[in-house]
C-alpha cells in the first residue's frame, strides 16, 4: 500500500481563459449566484417586498446573536493569543513569517482605513445631499 500522499494542490482545477478555477466550488457558486440574480430580476416586486420584510425581521430577532457572536470571536481570539495554542507556528516548525509585526499592523490599519474611506466616502456626501432636500 502506498503511504505517500499523491494529491497535488490544484490538480482538479480547470484552466480556462487564463484563470485557474477550482471546479466544484466555482460551478456550484456561479450557478447559485446566476439563479439568485435571475429570480431577483424576474420577480422584482416580490423580491423587494420579501427583502423589505427580511432585513428588519432578522435584525430585530437575531440582534442578540450578532452581538454575542462578535464578542465570542474576540474573546476566543484573545484566548488563543495568550494560551499555549498561540505558540503553534502555522506552516511548520521552520516557517518564517512573511511580514513583521509592524508590517502586519500597517496592513490591518490600511485595510481598516480603506474600508472606512470607501464606505464613508460615498455615505457622507449622500447623507448631506438627502438632508438638504426639503
Amino acid at each position: 500500500m502506498n503511504t505517500k500522499n499523491t494529491y497535488k494542490i490544484g490538480q482538479d482545477n480547470i484552466n480556462m481563459l487564463g484563470l485557474d478555477i477550482h471546479n466544484p466550488v466555482f460551478v456550484v457558486s456561479s450557478i447559485s449566484i446566476i439563479i439568485f440574480i435571475v429570480i431577483t430580476l424576474l420577480f422584482q416586486q416580490q423580491v423587494a417586498s420579501f427583502f423589505g420584510w427580511l432585513r428588519p425581521a432578522i435584525t430585530n430577532t437575531f440582534d442578540w446573536l450578532f452581538l454575542s457572536a462578535a464578542n465570542i470571536f474576540v474573546i476566543f481570539s484573545l484566548f488563543l493569543a495568550v494560551s499555549p495554542l498561540g505558540k503553534i507556528r502555522l506552516g511548520g516548525v521552520d516557517a518564517k513569517p512573511d511580514y513583521s509585526y509592524v508590517g502586519w499592523f500597517s496592513l490591518i490599519f490600511a485595510a481598516g482605513m480603506g474600508i472606512g474611506l470607501m464606505f464613508f466616502g460615498v455615505s457622507e456626501p449622500i447623507s448631506h445631499f438627502n438632508s438638504s432636500m426639503c
